[in-house]
């Protein structure tokens, strides 16, 4: 005898909890879809415009190109190429150096009284993200445009503005790693006669790795796309492709400025493969 029936309650339709999950799953499936538009239309349909626009002969008016050809990529000089060996040369150093400080100081701060010293330095580390990238560069180059320190005629204090902006997020990358469990296992390893430079190699850093894969790869784009800043601070002679993509705009060149985006992208792109590409492991590595 069922519940609804010894109650006196008149038992409820099957047909309508079906018709309730039918229409959730509707519900379901249509914010689905509307999210996956939305993507497609913030995210990818730019990207293919600044495809189509850099094999266009001409656009202008029309849903497509008029005609298409490679001319915009052939008329790339020494000047484009130059901008994008600066670019990912000083991505590639700035993601490298932030990596590295990043780590220095999770490991620093791990364990330490987030009430004290601790939080202050956190604090301090992750204030270039509550700054305007403009007024963090204009402040850098206050700071270090005239004697002793003087960087205004050096990429160098390019590479400082961007490691201030990249550096919170890589040393989040690497604290956000090391949890109570790692502090567990290096402590049982020293322990056991482990000396530090094992413990560090055997435990810490395969532990780390995919931490700094992605410290890596995220310093790595935020460098490639950093132009407030840079456009603040870098000095005459110096360009990096955000700079000559936004001179060519601001010239009116849209055709040849998404050229020079598309190369960027393809260089960017293999470049975090290549930094997200798994290197085997031989046996006698694994041992």
């Amino acid at each position: 005898m069922s519940a609804d029936y010894r109650t006196g309650r008149a038992p409820m339709p099957r047909r309508h909890a079906d018709w309730g999950d039918t229409l959730l799953k509707h519900a379901s499936r249509a914010a689905l879809a509307l999210a996956a538009f939305a993507c497609f239309w913030l995210f990818v349909l730019p990207v293919i415009v600044v495809a189509l626009s850099s094999v266009a002969t001409r656009w202008s008016g029309t849903i497509l190109p008029s005609g298409y050809s490679l001319r915009w990529f052939q008329q790339l000089g020494s000047e484009e190429f130059g901008a994008l060996a600066t670019s990912l040369e000083i991505g590639f150093g700035v993601a490298v150096i932030g990596t590295i400080l990043g780590l220095w100081l999770a490991l620093a701060l791990e364990g330490r009284d987030r009430r004290g010293i601790g939080a202050l330095v956190d604090a301090l580390v992750m204030m270039p993200n509550g700054v305007p990238s403009v007024v963090l560069g204009l402040a850098v180059l206050i700071a270090y445009h005239q004697r002793p320190v003087d960087l205004s005629s050096s990429a160098a204090i390019v590479v400082l503005v961007q490691l201030a902006l990249i550096l919170p997020f890589c040393y989040r990358c690497a604290a956000a790693v090391l949890r109570p469990e790692l502090t567990v296992l290096r402590e049982a390893a020293a322990s056991l006669g482990a000396p530090p430079s094992m413990v560090l190699r055997r435990v810490l850093l395969p532990q780390l790795v995919p931490a700094l894969r992605a410290s890596l790869a995220l310093g790595f784009a935020l460098s490639l796309g950093e132009l407030g800043a840079t456009l603040t601070v870098y000095p005459p002679g110096f360009a990096t492709v955000p700079i000559v993509v936004i001179g060519q705009v601001e010239r009116g060149y849209y055709l040849p400025a998404s050229a020079l985006s598309l190369l960027m992208l393809g260089a960017s792109l293999a470049a975090l493969l290549l930094i997200a590409a798994r290197v085997p492991r031989g046996r006698g590595a694994a041992r």
